[in-house]
């Protein structure tokens, strides 16, 4: 039988012992760290902020065909379909916390806007313009060698839950909307301060003219009163529009060169440029963004910019000649309106680079550039 000093005396040694391998066992390299606890790069947040009509939702496709892109169109939208009766100036705050919830992947304030409380994605009019919520894993009844199709997924994907998008929207490393309805770039400054944000915006202008032609051909009635709520909606006309728009567009540029926060966030790019260069463009957009540029990308970029396609239902399947596009406006409106948008919008077209037809003749003759070439903001 042990003695007490004895049993004491073992029992210390079978202590010591035990902690000795209890430290050993911390400081081991063989020891595995739970996936969750590693650290993980922040996602990038780009903001393409733009007018209607001037090309931004095939920006916005440039983003949704990367693999490493969440999508979002037009996130804005069903707050000013609920406060239709009120000015874009005060629309603002809202779309801004809106727009900052979701780049974190929050869409619970997404609920007091939909017109159902926000069960299923479907009551997000353009969801369909995502490629992340329509197709797998978020939406299932895709099968790959289907292709895509805009209408299928709207009638296939509808039902999914708001919970799915955050999900799928946590699996990406960039996370990218696009907006019309930022008019006054200081509303977003608090968001650059963020520490939970990594926020860039994308500027997409173009020539007034070619805007103001291709609104003749669109319902923007409900957007349009929006706009001149506080400038009196009595009169509408397209002029009107056209220039609080290219207001708008100079004060944004003003915003993004006087704001310290903006330095290397902030980039603009025409609608023409696009056009006439776009793998050049798309080069550069991508390198602003912190994205790679993949021969399946570069393909896709000419095919939708040089080949015309019957089939609309895909996302940006259609193709046109996209330099010829620019010119429309030259050969389709009446001078007398040319030089009412011109008179309207002198500052932008100045600060972006478009020169004024001084005639009808300078107007119809394409040969005539009147955009400059060589052009850069100071």
């Amino acid at each position: 039988m042990f003695s007490r000093v004895k049993l004491l005396s073992l029992l210390f040694i079978f202590f010591m012992i035990f902690c000795l391998l209890q430290i050993l066992s911390i400081k081991s390299p063989s020891i595995s760290y739970s996936p969750s606890l590693t650290l993980k790069k922040n996602p990038v947040h780009l903001l393409v902020v733009s007018s209607w009509r001037s090309g931004s939702s095939f920006v916005g496709q440039i983003f949704n065909h990367h693999s490493d892109v969440f999508y979002l169109f037009e996130p804005g939208h069903p707050v000013w379909m609920k406060f239709r009766n009120e000015s874009s100036e005060l629309l603002h705050y809202p779309v801004r916390d809106l727009l900052r919830s979701l780049f974190t992947c929050d869409v619970s304030p997404l609920r007091q806007y939909l017109p159902k409380g926000g069960n299923y994605i479907g009551e997000l009019r353009f969801f369909a313009e995502s490629l992340a919520l329509c197709s797998p894993p978020a939406c299932s009844a895709f099968i790959p060698s289907e292709g895509y199709d805009r209408f299928k997924c709207y009638h296939r994907c509808k039902d999914i839950s708001l919970e799915t998008m955050a999900e799928r929207c946590k699996t990406h490393s960039h996370v990218v909307m696009k907006t019309v309805r930022i008019f006054d770039l200081s509303i977003l400054l608090p968001l650059f301060r963020d520490s939970a944000l990594d926020l860039r915006i994308l500027h997409l202008v173009r020539d007034p003219r070619a805007i103001a032609f291709s609104r003749k051909y669109f319902d923007l009635e409900i957007e349009d009163k929006i706009v001149l709520r506080n400038e009196g909606d009595k009169n509408i006309t397209i002029s009107r529009v056209m220039e609080k728009i290219c207001k708008s567009q100079v004060d944004i540029n003003n915003v993004a060169k006087a704001a310290k926060a903006l330095q290397g966030r902030y980039m603009v790019i025409r609608h023409e440029d696009l056009s006439n260069d776009p793998l050049q463009s798309i080069q550069q957009i991508y390198s602003f963004a912190s994205l790679s540029l993949t021969k399946d990308l570069e393909q896709w970029a000419f095919n939708v910019t040089h080949e015309e396609v019957e089939n609309y239902n895909g996302v940006m399947t259609f193709s046109r000649e996209s330099s010829q596009v620019t010119q429309k406006w030259r050969t389709n409106l009446d001078f007398s309106f040319v030089e009412e948008i011109q008179q309207n919008c002198k500052e932008a077209m100045d600060l972006f680079g478009y020169l004024a037809a001084r005639s009808p003749t300078e107007q119809k003759n394409t040969d005539l550039t009147l955009v400059k070439r060589k052009w850069s903001l100071v």
